[in-house]
């Protein structure tokens, strides 16, 4: 780099060392360090209000922190002309506005100007546009874009700076999902080519599929950072966005989904005799209302089962394809031991799980609460089902898994 100002290049681009700011009397960022290296890509996320948006103004330049520093290439980031801040740090940020009638391609023209009197090497105006594959805006006035197509028109004009350094502000706020996949796989293309790239946003799924690792703010504070899957746990996303997350693998894929934060634990314990899938929604409604679940005898790799570990819920599981051993049985009975309520989802009933059905009688034997939901010879395939519950007065009988999570509230 031929700048007098530019220093050699550390490995670390980014460096905040204890930054801190407020607006006003309200507290933005709290002591905040962490280092960006050359050719990461790094995402952002944590709530609104959490300080991302602001911890990217500092980095490049728009705000210094009050206590604490912000250097660029081993550098405070305020000992740098903004010219040269231009031609090595871009900022797409959550909105821009523009008050004259310019047309697409002189906005992205606009971000050559960083580099006036320099060499260029990246791609033209025209070329930006094919790329991200919205020339056909070229000659479209700006102010009548939709916001998704503004945001994408800006990003061309980030990229027309040549910058080393790109920080984005929520990019794909405005965009349809396949714009948003369309911008993360050209910005992963973009980092593979060198181009190290810090990004907030918002969709933890999006994070999962495309960052190598992350930033996890909360209330102005760094609260995790380090590999993206070691980040996102659910332990993590509970803590700072207080909803319970449930982590899912799939075809390669990570991903996960959401369910509100549990509400006041209850006191009573309910056990599900379920398999195939049919207790999962069960399961999930039943954490989610706050009562200590159990499950069996479910196969390993069932979804039930996959489920049910996803929750940490206590399990007797049997191996693939395989009758309920004895072993199975014995882990299973200690957990209906330790129940409340034992609860029947509508599970096909087969040579392999028919044993269930034997710890139903004795649960009920013992006097537990045993509800079934209605049906139970219609989904029997091996005609043993009647003569295990014949005899047994106290079982419940129940339309449907909504009728039974409607009385379960009734009861408390």
């Amino acid at each position: 780099m031929s700048n007098s100002n530019a220093p050699d290049s550390p490995a670390a681009v980014i460096e905040v060392r204890n930054g801190s700011f407020s607006y006003g009397e309200t507290p933005a960022l709290r002591n905040v360090s962490f280092q960006v290296a050359r050719g990461d890509f790094v995402g952002i996320v944590g709530p609104n209000g959490s300080g991302k948006s602001t911890l990217l103004k500092i980095v490049d330049g728009i705000l210094t922190p009050q206590e604490g520093e912000s250097l660029l290439l081993g550098k405070p980031v305020r000992s740098y002309g903004r010219k040269y801040l231009a031609r090595e740090v871009a900022l797409v940020p959550q909105s821009f506005t523009l008050d004259f009638d310019f047309a697409v391609h002189e906005v992205v023209d606009m971000g050559r100007y960083a580099r006036k009197g320099l060499e260029t090497h990246g791609l033209s105006t025209d070329e930006l546009l094919e790329k991200l594959e919205i020339d056909a805006l070229k000659d479209r006035r700006f102010p009548e874009l939709s916001g998704g197509e503004k945001q994408m028109v800006v990003l061309a004009q980030a990229l027309a700076q040549e910058p080393s350094l790109l920080l984005l502000d929520e990019p794909a706020a405005h965009l349809d999902v396949s714009y948003q996949l369309r911008l993360f796989d050209w910005l992963k293309k973009l980092n593979n080519e060198g181009l190290t790239i810090v990004c907030v946003l918002h969709d933890l799924n999006l994070a999962l599929l495309y960052f190598e690792s992350m930033l996890v703010f909360s209330e102005g504070k760094l609260f995790a950072s380090g590999p993206t899957e070691e980040v996102l746990t659910p332990e993590t996303i509970e803590a700072v966005y207080g909803v319970h997350a449930y982590l899912h693998r799939h075809a390669g894929r990570t991903f996960l989904t959401f369910s509100p934060r549990s509400r006041p634990t209850r006191k009573e314990k309910v056990h599900l005799l379920c398999g195939g899938g049919t207790g999962a929604h069960l399961m999930r409604e039943l954490v989610d209302l706050g009562y200590s679940v159990s499950v069996g005898v479910v196969n390993a790799m069932d979804t039930d089962e996959v489920t049910a570990r996803e929750l940490g819920l206590p399990i007797a599981a049997e191996a693939p394809f395989t009758p309920i051993t004895d072993e199975a049985y014995r882990e299973n009975m200690s957990l209906v031991e330790k129940a409340d309520l034992v609860l029947l989802t509508d599970v096909p009933l087969g040579a392999g799980n028919i044993r269930n059905l034997d710890s139903l009688r004795e649960a009920a034997v013992m006097g537990k609460d045993v509800w079934v939901l209605d049906g139970v010879a219609e989904r029997d395939f091996t005609g043993l089902a009647t003569g295990i519950l014949e005899g047994l007065v106290d079982v419940r009988y129940l339309r449907d898994t909504q009728t039974m999570l409607v009385d379960l509230g009734e009861r408390v």
